[in-house]
């Protein structure tokens, strides 16, 4: 059993149903918690998102007591009875650990694997049976307090080898290291078995990672496996030799007097050789080559060694220690800071201090010096962590100075052990405390290798070699390595730096160093970020974090220059890509600013953040900011380039694209044809650029009505792009989720699904599951369930798109808007109007605020509404609606426009139930012509004012009439929607009603 110092740890096994016995318990074993004698730990303890198993696991490899709350419950808990039960017993049969069962509640726990065990209370009567509960509590507490003063009494027995030299106390706030320490040990216990392959085992990583700290910790731990326990100071070989004389002092070896060094060097050699049961520390070794020399060939003990260096040579095991989670190093500070006692677990503080403890864990990179120092800061001043926290950003470099300890295994501060480090790395080789001076100003994570080599000019004479040399690159790698200053990842390509050893830096630069470094670093970033365009957005995505530190760096110091406003654009057109809108318009903005004053407002370059804002503004319904921005962009190119130009089509496109979104039809169709014009000077690979019009030019004659001509342009933009671009393209998607919406206007439901289907494959592959561009396919193949009325299909669709929406184009976009008309109409086909009513409303408020009361968008969630209030009776403000629907499609898409023909039809329908029927008849015949001159006489919208008109016929005994409009009407629901859709049996049923009464009149 690992007894020392440490308060007795134990482990409280039990089940959710006995948690409230688990707290009573806590409460009366606090004052052995007090006194210092005890750690308690449950799985309460365990933070959410931590491996919950491997803590457990770990927890009761480590405990000294193993407490069994007993009950039926636990008993009947698989988890408690076959894996924790199971593994407290083999620890209790092992003489590792002390099991205690605490007979809670009265069950059959004689049957029992541990029923020979003595259990708690003493007379194994369950606590819930005594009649004075406190008694009973206090009945166990007195028995564990026993078994804690026993194992204390064996621990004061257990004397450290009379061979020992450890020149550090034991650290009372040593935290977070526990699995460390139990993969050194078994480590090297395994390496006894194999004495002539045995290598010393090395703890590796930065400088203030605490492998001293862990090293200490691990020779007072483990003491008792051995006989001697000698420590060597390593920083250079002078300093190991005069470690080696004192040790053979501590030896009494005969060759200690002697003065040749050499002679007491093989001495120890020897000693070490011929010894068992033995372990040597060699601390701080910088050289590696410096220790064959002191190590005999073969040992029968063990050599634990701390070290920068992540290179081992063949000559080491290396394990590398890693910054403290962020609930290891709020553990440590809260203790280091005297507001969790050292025994105590991070359940015990309040939520502030929580939270505090965790933000300055995440601020100081999880490093235990800077966490200690921070701690000892807390305690020495009677701060809170708050303050603590709050104050950093302003002194910084002076907090980062500042230790005090009286324990002296680390004497220096962070960065004090830092800056001597970096004067090494000087002396070893500049190129190298270059590239750290450069490093400083990366983001500390995932640091791209390409970023030294797209364009080393910018780096410095001493950088610039590195870019094309990778000899010279990785030999300066290599020296940075050697002090753990940085990692690399050799299948990912990249290195990473800790945040403090960048804070150190920069903290001890002068202003003007700061400067030249940052700026340096901004211009490697922008030479590797590449244009945003399709194919380049996986290499985009990896240098991303980079290019959003460089754009801060651009903010920060203010750097005025070409290829500032150049990595701002290129960043903001890949935010844009992917619809994080809000990221990317301050850069657009901060471009443009920078450019202006660089190379003039009127510069050719000035078109490229112009046009890429106004781009942003219309994704984001922004129309009436797009549309200046548009025509500015377009001026600055004529006037360089010549109005015939290509680069002036493809703006003249955009801007057309943002006129048929806002029903100008008729400017947006000029804009087209001239484009075209243009881009069909251009054959090759310009084509791309033509198709780009003709996609535009397709949706504009589909608003239009002119299906057959935007049918031929879809097909012409889908054959260049798969030419051009390949069948998984993400821009294919654009023309086949719009040649789908053709077809299913043309009630064509078998081709538009097909298409709707694979344009939505090939966005989700392209742009992942959550980009805007998703919802288009989701929103038109969920229409077209709602059409064939299945309901259940189109209900989920249409939410996942409204949340696609919501969340990447605001709660107030236009094209939410969309969403919500559309669904509130599922809603109505489910008679659910409490729901849908809702949805209308909003819809027609975000589009008033943001289109105008008179976008033809509006038409839309007008007429929605107004067939809402006819099933509710509320016939005036219905009529109102559908007038204004009407009106507003009149004038922006003309009096013959397919879009008019519904809420003409829906206010016959209206007109029919208030017996106004010369009027209803006249608006079904209107509409039913213009449905059949724009669509064709069999499209499955023309049943509507068929059924209307048939209806009013077989209401005035026109039944003659009414019969073969109720024919025609049947056989078109029939073809388009199928013989079981509700809507045709609706037809039927009337039908079948009108030939009932022209039976009865002919009897």
């Amino acid at each position: 059993m690992n007894i020392n110092s440490n308060p007795v740890s134990i482990f409280i096994s039990y089940v959710k149903e006995d948690e409230k016995w688990l707290y009573v318990l806590e409460t009366h074993l606090s004052i052995l918690q007090r006194q210092g004698m005890i750690s308690l730990w449950s799985a309460k303890d365990i933070l959410p998102g931590s491996d919950s198993v491997h803590i457990i696991d770990q927890r009761l490899e480590q405990a000294s007591i193993i407490l069994l709350l007993v009950s039926a419950y636990f008993l009947a808990s698989d988890n408690s009875y076959n894996s924790e039960m199971a593994c407290a017993l083999k620890k209790h049969k092992q003489g590792k650990a002390k099991v205690i069962p605490l007979i809670i509640r009265s069950c059959d726990w004689q049957s029992a694997p541990f029923a020979q065990l003595s259990p708690l209370p003493a007379n194994a009567v369950a606590v819930t049976a005594w009649t004075n509960q406190d008694e009973a509590f206090m009945d166990i507490v007195s028995g564990i307090r026993k078994v804690v003063e026993n194992l204390s009494s064996q621990s004061s027995h257990l004397t450290r080898p009379s061979i020992w030299n450890i020149p550090y106390q034991h650290n009372p706030f040593f935290t977070g290291r526990d699995e460390v320490l139990v993969n050194i040990h078994t480590q090297l216990q395994a390496d006894l078995a194999t004495p002539f392959l045995q290598l010393p085992y090395a703890i590796s990583g930065l400088g203030g990672i605490g492998k001293t700290q862990i090293a200490t910790e691990y020779a007072y731990r483990y003491y008792q496996d051995y006989e001697a326990v000698l420590w060597a100071h390593a920083e250079d070989r002078d300093t190991l030799i005069s470690s080696y004389v004192a040790i053979a002092t501590l030896l009494k070896l005969p060759e200690c007097t002697t003065e040749k060094q050499e002679i007491i060097i093989e001495a120890v050699k020897r000693w070490l050789q011929i010894q068992q049961k033995w372990l040597l520390i060699l601390d701080n070794v910088d050289d590696l080559g410096i220790l064959p020399p002191f190590l005999p060939p073969t040992y029968r003990g063990h050599v634990l060694l701390t070290t920068r260096t992540l290179a081992m040579q063949r000559f080491a095991t290396r394990l590398e220690i890693k910054e403290l989670s962020d609930e290891q190093g709020a553990r440590m500070i809260l203790r280091r800071a005297g507001i969790l006692a050292p025994s105590q677990e991070l359940s015990h503080a309040n939520v502030e201090d929580h939270r505090f403890a965790t933000l300055l864990t995440q601020e100081l990179g999880g490093l235990p010096l800077a966490l200690d120092q921070a701690g000892a800061y807390v305690e020495a001043t009677g701060m809170s962590l708050q303050e603590y926290f709050e104050i950093y950003k302003q002194y910084r470099q002076k907090l980062l100075s500042d230790r005090r300890s009286l324990i002296f295994d680390h004497p220096d501060s962070i960065s004090s052990t830092w800056l001597l480090t970096f004067i090494k790395v000087q002396e070893r080789n500049a190129a190298a405390a270059d590239l750290l001076r450069l490093f400083s100003y990366f983001a500390p994570d995932a640091i791209a290798e390409e970023i030294l080599t797209a364009d080393s000019s910018v780096l410095g004479s001493l950088l610039a070699p590195l870019g094309s040399d990778a000899f010279q690159r990785n030999q300066a790698i290599e020296v940075l390595r050697t002090y753990s200053l940085i990692r690399r990842n050799p299948v990912e390509k990249t290195l990473s730096i800790h945040r403090l050893v960048q804070a150190v830096l920069q903290d001890n630069f002068e202003k003007s160093e700061r400067h030249v470094w940052a700026e340096r670093a901004m211009l490697a970033i922008n030479a590797a970020f590449p244009q945003a365009i399709h194919g380049k957005w996986h290499k985009c995505e990896r240098l991303l974090i980079q290019a959003l530190k460089g754009s801060k760096i651009i903010t920060e110091y203010q750097i005025i220059r070409r290829e500032a406003g150049h990595l701002l654009f290129k960043v903001a057109s890949y935010m844009l890509g992917h619809a994080r809108y809000r990221e990317a318009e301050p850069l657009y903005h901060q471009s443009m600013q920078i450019w202006e004053h660089v190379l003039g407002s009127e510069h050719l370059d000035m078109a490229y953040p112009l046009n890429g804002l106004a781009e942003l503004y219309r994704e984001q319904g922004k129309y009436r900011e797009a549309e200046p921005l548009y025509q500015r962009a377009i001026q600055i190119r004529e006037q360089s380039l010549g109005p015939e130009h290509p680069d002036v089509a493809f703006i003249l496109t955009n801007l057309a694209n943002l006129y048929t979104l806002q029903g100008k039809y008729r400017e947006a169709e000029l804009l087209y044809q001239k484009t075209l014009r243009i881009r069909e000077q251009f054959p090759g690979p310009e084509h791309i650029d033509l198709a780009t019009s003709l996609n535009g030019l397709a949706i504009l004659y589909t608003n239009l009505g002119k299906y057959d001509e935007a049918e031929l342009s879809y097909r012409q933009v889908l054959l260049i792009w798969e030419q051009w671009l390949g069948p998984e393209h993400p821009n294919l998607a654009s023309s086949l989720n719009g040649l789908a919406e053709l077809y299913r206007k043309q009630g064509k439901y078998v081709q538009a699904e097909q298409l709707y289907q694979q344009a939505l494959q090939i966005r989700e592959q392209s742009l992942g599951p959550e980009h805007p561009d998703v919802a288009f396919p989701l929103n038109g193949l969920a229409n077209l369930y709602s059409e064939q009325g299945n309901y259940e299909k189109a209900e989920p669709l249409y939410q996942r798109a409204l949340q696609i929406w919501e969340q990447s184009l605001g709660f107030e976009h236009s094209d939410v808007a969309l969403l919500l008309n559309n669904l509130a109409n599922l809603y109505i086909g489910q008679g659910n109007y409490e729901k849908a009513e809702p949805l209308y409303q909003r819809a027609i408020r975000i589009n008033e605020q943001h289109l105008g009361p008179e976008h033809p968008d509006i038409a839309l969630p007008l007429n929605g509404l107004a067939n809402l209030y006819i099933d509710q009776g509320k016939y005036d403000e219905a009529d109102l609606l559908y007038q204004r629907a009407i009106r507003i499609n009149e004038q922006h898409l003309g009096p013959e426009h397919p879009d008019i023909a519904l809420p003409l039809n829906n206010l016959g329908n209206l007109y029919f139930q208030q017996n106004r029927d010369e009027e209803a008849e006249q608006l079904y015949r209107r509409a039913l012509l213009i449905i059949e001159q724009s669509l064709g006489p069999d499209h499955h919208l023309a049943a509507y004012p068929l059924i209307g008109l048939a209806n009013l016929y077989a209401d005035q005994s026109k039944d003659s009439e009414s019969e073969q409009l109720y024919q025609r009407a049947l056989r078109i629901r029939e073809q388009s929607l199928g013989s079981e859709h509700a809507l045709t049996q609706q037809v039927q049923k009337n039908y079948a009603l009108l030939l009932r009464t022209m039976n009865q009149d002919r009897a």
